[in-house]
C-alpha cells in the first residue's frame, strides 16, 4: 500500500495537483462556483416576486445543496483508503465504482457536457463584456468575421458602438472572432493547462473582486434611496421563475470532490462547505434585497439600469464591467480542470486527450454560441435536464450506494444476516474499525511530511449536527428523504423551463 505523500508525488506527475488548497483558497474557491453569471438577475427576481419568497426559496435551496455537498463528501471518505481523502478519487471516479455501468457512464457524460456548458457560457459572457469594456473605454472594437450581417461583412470589422442593442453581442448576430474574444482566451487558456491548485489566486482574486461589486452597488443604491414600493412583501405573478433562477446557481457540488483531493488536511471539510455556502448565499440577498429596493422597476439586469442610469458613480458603472470579468472569467480555467481531472481519474483517456475535451472543445464550440440566442438556449434547457440530476440527485445516490456496501461489509465482519435490522450502528463500527485497520498502510521506509500527523486521527465527518443524529433522525433516512424532495424539485424545474419556454 502506498502512503498519502508518496501518492501525492505520483498525482503530480500524473498530472494532477498537490494537497495545498489552504482555508481561505478553499472557501474562494466553492464560493465562485455557487456565485454564477446568474447574480444579476436577482434584483428583478426580488421584485417580480416580492422578497419573501426568493428569501425563503435561497434559504432552502442553500441548506439543500450544503447537505448534499456533505453527503458527497462522506461518500467519498468511505471509500476504502481514503478515509482522509489522500487518495485520488473524482466525481466519475467514485461513480465507476459505486454505480453500474450504464448509471456510471450516463453520469459521466452528463458530468462532462455539463461542465463544458459551463465554460462555453462563461466564455461567451467574459468574450463579450471584454468587447463591451473596450467600446466604452476605447470606444472601438474589432473581430475577424466568420459569418457577417448586414451590419458586419468582410472578413473583418470594427466598431464603435453596440451593432444591436437587443443583442448580448457587441457585433449583433455576426459570428466573430473579436478582440475580446482573443483577450480571454490568451489569459485564461495558459491557466487551463495547469493544476487546480496553481489557479487557486485567480479565485481568490476573483472573490475578491466579485464581493467588492456587490458592496459598491448597495453603497449606490442606498445613496440613491430604497423604495419599498419596488419590492412588495410578495407577488404570486412573479412566483413561477423563482425556483429555477435559484436553483441554477447552486452548481457547485459536483466540483467538490476535486476540491477534497487538493485541499490541505488542516481543512475541515463542513467548516468550508458551511461558511462558503452561507457567505454566497448572503451576497445573493444583498443583491436581491437592495438591488430590488434600488433598481427602477423593470430593469433587466444590474448592469443595464446601472450603465443607463445618469446618477451611478463612476466605480458603479467600472463594477458592470468587472463583474463579469471576475466572476466568470476565473471559472473558466477551473471547469477546464475538473473535466480533465474526471477523464483522467476514470481512465477513459490520457492527459493530452482530455485536454483536447477540456480546453479546446469550449473554446472552439463558444465561436458557434457568441451571436444570437444559442447560447441562451444551450444554457436553459442543459440547466433544466441535467442541473439537479448531477448535483443534487447523484450526490445523495452515491452515498446511499456506499452506505449500503459499508453495511454489507459491517454484516460479514461480524457474521450479521439480511435480516439484522441495527445496520447503523454497525456501520459505525464497522467504519471504526476500518479506520484502524487504514491507519496501518503507511510503508515506514517513507518519509513521513510533518503535514501528515494531521491525517490523525480521523475527524468525524457528519452531515447533521449530534443532537438531530442522537435525537430525531439518522442521516440515511435524511438522505432517502432528500432523494424524494429532490426528485419533486427536479420536475418542479423542468415544468417551469417548459412553460417559461
Amino acid at each position: 500500500p502506498l502512503g498519502p505523500v508518496y501518492e501525492t508525488k505520483m498525482e503530480v506527475e500524473n498530472g494532477f495537483g498537490q494537497k495545498s488548497i489552504g482555508l481561505i483558497g478553499s472557501l474562494c474557491l466553492l464560493c465562485n462556483n455557487i456565485c454564477s453569471a446568474g447574480m444579476v438577475q436577482i434584483p428583478s427576481v426580488f421584485q417580480d416576486s416580492g422578497w419573501l419568497y426568493p428569501t425563503s426559496v435561497f434559504v432552502t435551496v442553500s441548506l439543500l445543496s450544503l447537505m448534499c455537498s456533505l453527503y458527497l463528501c462522506k461518500a467519498v471518505s468511505w471509500h476504502r483508503g481514503n478515509e482522509h481523502f489522500q487518495r485520488r478519487l473524482e466525481f466519475s471516479g467514485l461513480a465507476n465504482s459505486l454505480f453500474s455501468r450504464p448509471l456510471y457512464l450516463a453520469t459521466i457524460s452528463v458530468l462532462v457536457f455539463s461542465f463544458v456548458a459551463n465554460n462555453i457560457s462563461a466564455i461567451v459572457v467574459s468574450a463579450q463584456a471584454m468587447d463591451g469594456a473596450l467600446l466604452a473605454m476605447a470606444h472601438k472594437t474589432c473581430a475577424l468575421i466568420i459569418k457577417g450581417t448586414n451590419e458586419t461583412h468582410g472578413p473583418a470589422a470594427c466598431i464603435t458602438d453596440f451593432v444591436d442593442v437587443s443583442s448580448d453581442s457587441p457585433f449583433g448576430n455576426a459570428y466573430v472572432i473579436s478582440i475580446g474574444y482573443g483577450i480571454v482566451m490568451a489569459s485564461m487558456t495558459p491557466m487551463a493547462y495547469l493544476n487546480l491548485d496553481d489557479n487557486i489566486w485567480a479565485q481568490v482574486a476573483g472573490i475578491f473582486l466579485l464581493s467588492s461589486c456587490v458592496f459598491v452597488w448597495m453603497a449606490q443604491w442606498i445613496s440613491d434611496g430604497l423604495h419599498s414600493d419596488r419590492m412588495p412583501t410578495a407577488n404570486t405573478d412573479g412566483f413561477p421563475s423563482v425556483l429555477s433562477t435559484i436553483i441554477f446557481n447552486y452548481g457547485f457540488v459536483a466540483t467538490v470532490p476535486s476540491w477534497l483531493n487538493e485541499k490541505g488536511p488542516r481543512v475541515n471539510v463542513v467548516s468550508a462547505n458551511v461558511v462558503a455556502v452561507v457567505f454566497a448565499t448572503f451576497l445573493y440577498l444583498v443583491l436581491g434585497v437592495f438591488g430590488g429596493l434600488g433598481l427602477p422597476l423593470g430593469s433587466p439586469d444590474v448592469q443595464s439600469a446601472i450603465e443607463g442610469s445618469h446618477t451611478a458613480w463612476t466605480v458603479s458603472k467600472v463594477a458592470t464591467y468587472v463583474f463579469p470579468i471576475a466572476n466568470l472569467m476565473s471559472s473558466i480555467p477551473v471547469f477546464a480542470i475538473l473535466i480533465r481531472y474526471n477523464l483522467m481519474n476514470s481512465g477513459i483517456c490520457s492527459k493530452h486527450v482530455a485536454n483536447i475535451f477540456a480546453v479546446l472543445l469550449p473554446w472552439v464550440l463558444a465561436l458557434f454560441f457568441y451571436a444570437g440566442s444559442q447560447l441562451e438556449l444551450l444554457m436553459t434547457w442543459s440547466s433544466a435536464l441535467f442541473f439537479v440530476p448531477l448535483n443534487f440527485m447523484v450526490p445523495l445516490l452515491l452515498y446511499i450506494e456506499q452506505f449500503r456496501r459499508v453495511g454489507m461489509h459491517a454484516r460479514s465482519r461480524h457474521s450479521f444476516d439480511e435480516s439484522d435490522t441495527n445496520l447503523l450502528s454497525l456501520v459505525a463500527d464497522a467504519t471504526e474499525e476500518e479506520d484502524a485497520d487504514l491507519l496501518q498502510y503507511h510503508d515506514e521506509s517513507m518519509p513521513m511530511h510533518p503535514d501528515e500527523v494531521h491525517y490523525r486521527p480521523r475527524d468525524k465527518l457528519y452531515v447533521l449536527p449530534e443532537w438531530v443524529r442522537t435525537n430525531l433522525v439518522s442521516e440515511i433516512k435524511v438522505a432517502y428523504g432528500l432523494l424524494a424532495f429532490v426528485a419533486v424539485l427536479f420536475l418542479a424545474t423542468l415544468a417551469e423551463q417548459i412553460q417559461t419556454a
